[in-house]
């Protein structure tokens, strides 16, 4: 899975938000804040990535587990794949 590049990451007032660009303007209606888990599961999606992939790198980089690591990035993948952030 990857990121679509129709969204730029932004820091405003200290919060890292989803931002869309363009047309992707329109259809957005919510705002998508990351906590620094988020924000590295979105830049490592800038590249084609699996979720084992995805759970390797946060279970390295945060003190998490393996098991909630993927759990977590799962329920993210799939809120963001619901609103249209993900490549399918």
């Amino acid at each position: 899975m990857k990121r679509k590049d129709r969204f730029a990451l932004q820091c405003i007032g200290g919060q890292d938000i989803l931002v869309p660009l363009g047309a992707a303007v329109i259809d957005m209606n919510c705002i998508i804040t990351l906590n620094p888990t988020g924000r590295r599961v979105w830049e490592l999606l800038a590249e084609d990535r699996s979720l084992d992939e995805l759970t390797a790198a946060v279970t390295e980089e945060f003190d998490v587990d393996s098991e909630q690591a993927r759990s977590s990035i799962q329920a993210f993948l799939d809120d963001i794949e619901r609103i249209g952030v993900l490549e399918t």
